[in-house]
């Protein structure tokens, strides 16, 4: 992947203002947008935009279908698919300006894409053709996905192991009868994925019309209660009698951590019989995401060399944990089938952070992925740190922090070190030099965000991207990792957090837009060239580059 010299936000959708309690495709999103090109940012990185079985966008329902709290009421109510009157059942005290009460949002959202589908199909002759061209473009998912909801909502209770044997183990009769018997809601789904993508394009065509690439994310592993899972049962280590998982995903302790155990189930890597079946379902994963966004980002990297697995007791259904290991994961050869398939140039960032060993990182560069580097991992040593700033290479994007990290304020309030701290304050000294240490730390809280935002923005980094909790100084995070969430919980919670205009001040956007420009995130290729001898080795393809204005 060949990427300029450029910056941009982290926030999810979700984040984003709206009436309707969540950030959706709506009219705020095209005026984030607005705000990106007007503070001259080029990159937007959201999570993972698919279906989930909870607030977590990495608890996902499918690895193709889009998650329908994403649609926009207002583009409904615009295309007449809702009329005012269909709003009239919203209890507005049920919704925050700050967080997404995601178990009111779920009901509002199902209310009015049922009404939605109603109009539709009143407005709309030939709806049913329209809706069958959708249907057998994505055939190649989305059945299994209609069927999946169907049966989901239909046993609402346990697991797809738990659902009859005719269904849990996929005979083609009774899926057949199903797919007849139930017509209103296969259409019902149908629909809801037709919509999705047909905002989501409209606002992704926005953003790359200002110049501005959507970044995506995708999780290395799936839940269990999923339609990929149940479609692909022999692409997992799954008990043949019981469906369920004999080893689960997890990440071993640490002087820091307990074990983390993830509970999504491992694929059969080295199972060779049916590897050819899985690299092409991780092609297709991977083709139809990058279709939906410009650059992707993939969780947890390391597991492309090596996976932790679980073991789980099948009599009581508990991990032991005394068996975790490390198995090896034939992530070469999967990268280079890949490659393959959708050529040369994939545009991935990849998680090659954590425990990581050289051969995380020579994978990353045998494919030319750029890594990531997150600057409140820059001062626990020193000066070798691969994360401290004067040590970032080219070919990475730097973040101010992520959605699993605390925010800048949070962690320089609550989690930095004495050393840390101190190692801090020696790095920026220079720019405080009339402050003593103590005063200069009772100071920063005031601006620590700021200047992790310059760190970051004056890197070698290529990619530069600013967590929008940091843009507005807030110590509110969108995420605690371990910490459980729920659809069926009211208030605040994990993957809750929103910001709202207000926060966004003209003093915040001028800053971020001085920033950007003088430390030449906002270069022209073809306009802005440097010097021969600044050119970085091997790189003479920059003077070739066209740029399209």
């Amino acid at each position: 992947m060949r990427l300029e010299r450029s910056s941009g936000i982290l926030v999810h959708i979700t984040s984003l203002p709206s009436k309707y309690g969540i950030g959706d495709f709506g009219r705020e999103a095209f005026k984030f947008i607005d705000f990106l090109f007007e503070t001259k940012q080029k990159l937007w990185q959201i999570l993972p935009l698919t279906i989930t079985n909870s607030p977590s966008p990495y608890s996902c329902i499918s690895s193709f279908a889009g998650n329908p709290w994403l649609i926009s009421p207002e583009i409904l109510l615009e295309n007449n698919f809702l009329t005012e009157n269909d709003f009239n059942f919203i209890d507005k005290s049920k919704i925050s300006d700050d967080y997404v009460n995601f178990k009111y949002i779920k009901e509002i959202k199902e209310n009015l894409l049922k009404k939605a589908l109603k109009n539709f199909e009143k407005l709309n002759e030939n709806w049913k053709n329209i809706l069958n061209e959708f249907y057998e473009n994505e055939k190649y998912w989305i059945d299994d996905f209609i069927l999946f909801m169907i049966l989901k909502n239909k046993y609402n209770e346990g697991t797809w192991s738990d659902w009859p044997h005719q269904y849990r183990s996929r005979e083609k009769l009774s899926l057949d009868k199903l797919r007849q018997d139930e017509n209103h809601h296969f259409q019902y789904y149908l629909f809801v994925q037709y919509i999705f993508y047909q905002q989501w394009n409209q606002l992704k065509t926005y953003a790359n019309n200002h110049k501005i690439q959507i970044i995506g994310d995708i999780p290395i592993y799936l839940d269990y209660h999923s339609t990929d899972v149940w479609t692909n049962q022999h692409l997992f280590q799954l008990d043949q009698q019981t469906f369920k998982p004999t080893i689960v995903s997890g990440f071993p302790s640490s002087d820091k951590y307990d074990i983390q155990i993830w509970n999504q189930p491992i694929y059969k890597w080295n199972d060779k019989s049916i590897r050819n079946d899985l690299f092409q379902w991780w092609i297709n994963r991977l083709s139809k995401t990058l279709k939906n966004v410009n650059i992707l980002r993939i969780d947890h990297f390391r597991g492309f060399i090596s996976h932790y697995v679980i073991p789980i007791d099948m009599n009581t259904s508990k991990p032991i944990i005394s068996n975790a290991h490390w198995i090896n994961t034939p992530g070469y050869e999967l990268f280079t089938e890949v490659k393959k398939s959708l050529g040369s140039d994939i545009p991935l960032i990849v998680e090659d952070i954590g425990d990581v060993t050289l051969e995380v990182f020579n994978l990353r560069d045998q494919f030319h992925f750029y890594g990531i580097r997150i600057l409140q991992m820059g001062f626990n040593t020193y000066p070798d740190n691969i994360y401290a700033p004067h040590n970032y290479i080219y070919n990475s994007f730097a973040y101010t922090g992520t959605h699993d990290n605390a925010t800048t304020l949070e962690w320089w309030k609550k989690l930095a070190t004495k050393k840390e701290k101190e190692q801090f304050i020696e790095y920026i000294r220079y720019s405080f030099k009339n402050e003593n240490q103590l005063e200069l730390e009772k100071h920063l809280e005031n601006f620590i965000s700021w200047i992790f935002i310059q760190l970051v923005l004056q890197s070698s980094s290529n990619g530069a991207i600013l967590h929008m909790p940091d843009i507005l100084n807030t110590d509110i995070r969108m995420n605690y990792p371990g910490n459980e969430c729920s659809l069926e919980k009211d208030g605040r919670q994990n993957w809750s957090w929103r910001f709202q205009w207000s926060q966004l001040t003209s003093d915040r956007k001028n800053e971020l837009k001085r920033l950007t420009i003088q430390y030449g995130r906002d270069l022209i290729y073809g306009k802005s060239i440097p010097p021969k001898d600044m050119i970085m080795k091997n790189d003479e393809s920059f003077f070739n580059k066209q740029i399209n204005e």
